[in-house]
């Protein structure tokens, strides 16, 4: 088992859980807690759960856009692509970063199955020849997510880190080191990803921890980005991804180029698509403490079974329970009136998500 890089230094402060093989934090203590320091403050979080690659941008390139729905021929130094792996019938293996940081394409990773299954699939596209190379045994990925987040940022990196694009990586100066910055985050709120070999990604984390925990965040776990993601509406690999897997039904058709010739199981993907979609996600909610509120059980409307829910969880923000849930076409919309476990169960109610307006929104950095 691999274990992540913060993960062996913070043990000792929270639970560790094992995703797909890597040995990560869960929680440090209270996941709603954790939740409303990234909604309210900022979280710092252990990344490197994230298998890291990284390839020459001279021989990257073709390599990864035969890989690749998304187009990476287009992508422009300092931008970064937020794709999918897909697998041989062009489902979902991995929610993937793709970074143009000049000389070198980094690739971040959050997947669906091991390391060793997610190298084999690399290796089998080419990855020897195009000079690919795992970063994860020397370097690490420290997350700061956060309605605050720039503030810590900015007192480390300087001014510069407010005129960072949203998808953009750039580098800077850490302490004499240079480290990367992605501009990202899967919350709703301000994020960024810091790349650093292993020591000093562990010195960055204690630096930052110190700026945020005057700011009132902290350490922030799995358990609580699983929440920022599911209310959030961002794209989560190890729920809805593991449960659905068509992108098509998942709703993640901005991440595919269909102007492409072909990618990594196309085929059979744009043969679903011309086929037409029968069941695609639509978020939900129900009333705090409902039970029976989990992945899998059955939706109905009318009377009739019309799909299951996706992923679930409790949101503090909403002091609800929020979901994704898996329609028919023809009923997959917001402000449907549905029942849950049987045709007389409990209401539930169809959303756009997200169902709430993140703090970030109403910060504006070049007033700052």
């Amino acid at each position: 088992m691999r274990t992540a890089t913060l993960t062996a230094a913070l043990k000792a402060k929270g639970t560790a859980i094992d995703i797909n093989g890597v040995e990560t934090i869960t929680t440090y203590g209270d996941s709603a807690t954790e939740y409303n320091f990234v909604r309210n403050s900022v979280g710092i979080t252990d990344f490197s759960h994230q298998r890291l690659y990284r390839v020459p941008e001279e021989t990257g390139i073709d390599y990864l856009d035969e890989l690749f729905p998304g187009n990476v021929a287009q992508l422009r130094f300092g931008r970064v692509l937020h794709t999918f792996l897909p697998d041989s019938e062009g489902n979902v293996v991995a929610d993937c970063f793709v970074c143009n940081n000049d000389d070198e394409i980094l690739i971040l990773c959050e997947s669906a199955v091991s390391d060793e299954e997610l190298d084999a699939i690399f290796a089998e596209a080419g990855g020897e020849d195009a000079g690919l190379t795992v970063l994860n045994d020397t370097h690490s990925i420290v997350g700061i997510d956060g309605a605050m987040a720039f503030k810590p940022m900015k007192e480390i990196f300087g001014t510069d880190i407010l005129g960072l694009l949203y998808l953009s990586i750039e580098r800077y100066d850490f302490e004499g080191t240079e480290v990367g910055v992605i501009r990202g985050g899967k919350t709703g709120e301000f994020g960024y990803l810091v790349i650093a070999e292993h020591d000093v990604a562990v010195k960055f984390a204690e630096n930052i921890l110190g700026r945020v925990e005057k700011l009132g965040g902290g350490l922030v776990g799995r358990a609580a980005h699983d929440i920022l993601r599911l209310d959030g509406r961002f794209f989560n690999i190890t729920a809805e991804g593991v449960e659905v897997r068509d992108p098509l039904k998942l709703g993640l058709q901005w991440m595919i180029d269909f102007e492409k010739d072909s990618f990594r199981g196309s085929e059979p993907l744009l043969a679903r698509r011309k086929a037409g979609l029968t069941e695609k996600i639509v978020g939900i909610v129900a009333p705090k403490g409902t039970a029976g509120f989990a992945v899998g059980a059955p939706l109905y409307i009318d009377g009739a079974l019309c799909g299951k829910i996706a992923a679930a969880n409790y949101s503090p923000v909403l002091d609800s329970e929020v979901g994704l849930a898996l329609l028919t076409v023809g009923k997959a919309y917001a402000s449907l009136d549905l029942t849950l476990n049987s045709a007389d169960g409990v209401a539930v109610l169809s959303v756009t998500m997200p169902p709430f307006t993140p703090k970030s929104l109403s910060v504006k950095l070049d007033e700052l």
